[in-house]
């Protein structure tokens, strides 16, 4: 009989553990890394992710080189961040980047993919409604 407890148990455990449990929220894929720079020229922050899975480009920015950097529209505070993203859609997410609010001498210009920011956060990976 405590065989059989057991078993049940470890059963139960790994149907749990494959199973994912999900509600109407899901974990999306979730990507870490640190903004190094917002632009008010571009209306773009880069961002720096963390090396694996590598969907970014390596760069230079102000003597540091930086491996894996992507940006994403509008302005978000330097510092480590997480978020789920999405590829950008050049016709259909033109008008997620906001005009330039500052008056730029010098625009700062990378050639890193654009991706689109679906949810974020600084301090752990977000959740969305699916």
């Amino acid at each position: 009989m405590n065989n059989m407890i057991k078993q049940l148990c470890v059963i139960g455990l790994l149907w749990l553990t494959f199973s994912g449990c999900d509600s109407d929220q899901k974990r999306k894929t979730c990507f870490h890394g640190r903004v190094v720079m917002s632009s008010c020229c571009s209306g773009t922050s880069f961002i720096e992710l963390d090396a694996f899975p590598h969907i970014g480009k390596a760069t230079q920015l102000m003597g540091q080189d930086l491996k894996n950097v992507i940006q994403v529209s509008g302005y978000l505070d330097e510092g480590e961040i997480y978020l789920n993203l999405r590829p950008f859609d050049q016709e259909e997410d033109r008008s997620l980047i906001p005009s330039p609010h500052c008056y730029c001498l010098i625009t700062v210009e990378m050639d890193v993919p654009m991706w689109v920011a679906t949810a974020f956060s600084p301090s752990a990976c977000p959740m969305e409604i699916q």
